[in-house]
């Protein structure tokens, strides 16, 4: 009973995840701040993004497909981004509260070889993932926490996400 509840709402998030297709996370709305854990079980606030001029952040979902299939491309980049940018992912079925969907998580990042770092979602990230409609979702957010540019809502790949930093990086 507990797994047919559980796919259900997985189910209906899909379908209403599917009609939204784009994220409300604007240029300079807000400063991304927040106090989680990563999933190494490592504390983590927004000053991980201190010493980058750009982060690239990717909010993802293993019951995701598209998010699951950009893994990959994400870990390439992930190993050779510019000079003072890096990548952190935010898994955002696996809460610093709720854990059930670790293991997913964990065989996604290892069959991917992606070992940027990744951050478990977080009540303190709400101001930013209620506002993700669709996922995958990229944002970029500067040294100080201020997102950059536009979201990039829906799955890439490495080329792509090369042209999204560096139009972002000139915007700094």
């Amino acid at each position: 009973m507990k797994f047919q509840k559980s796919l259900t709402m997985s189910v209906i998030a899909i379908a209403l995840l599917s009609v939204f297709s784009s994220a409300v996370i604007s240029e300079a709305s807000q400063t991304f701040s927040f106090k989680s854990k990563t999933f190494d079980g490592e504390s983590v606030t927004d000053a991980v993004f201190k010493d980058y001029k750009l982060t690239m952040v990717n909010f993802w979902a293993t019951w995701c497909p598209p998010c699951v299939r950009e893994m990959p491309e994400l870990a390439r980049l992930a190993g050779s981004m510019p000079k003072g940018t890096r990548l952190v992912g935010v898994i955002l079925d696996v809460t610093t509260r709720d854990e059930g969907a670790r293991s997913a998580a964990e065989e996604i990042l290892e069959n991917s070889g992606a070992d940027f770092p990744q951050i478990l979602n977080d009540p303190s990230m709400d101001s930013y993932t209620s506002g993700v409609e669709a996922i995958p979702t990229t944002i970029f957010v500067d040294s100080q926490g201020r997102v950059v540019g536009e979201p990039i809502v829906g799955s890439n790949n490495e080329r792509t996400y090369r042209a999204a930093i560096e139009k972002a990086l000139k915007k700094l």
